[in-house]
């Protein structure tokens, strides 16, 4: 089956939303390892958010949908930043 033309469209701008989205995760591993204190930075928050986008990194993997896979591998990445700065920090 062909995709349309929105499909396409609407394809893109979750890929593109799906890349931005985690980004505004860099401030907090800024401030983490910038200031080198993370007391106030929830791990089980953190470790939750981990754990959940490992999950549907997997989904994404195996369901074929880029949007979702490659957003959640930026996320994955940054969670894992953020767990190990309030590990060496908190």
């Amino acid at each position: 089956m062909k995709k349309s033309e929105i499909e396409r469209y609407a394809e893109r701008i979750a890929l593109v939303a799906g890349i931005i989205q985690p980004l505004v995760t860099i401030p907090q591993i800024y401030e983490i390892y910038s200031s080198q204190q993370a007391e106030n930075v929830s791990l089980i928050t953190w470790v939750g958010y981990l754990i959940f986008g490992v999950i549907f990194l997997i989904y994404g993997y195996i369901f074929k949908l880029r949007p979702i896979f490659y957003g959640q591998i930026i996320w994955v990445i940054l969670q894992i930043t953020v767990v190990t700065g309030i590990l060496i920090y908190g």
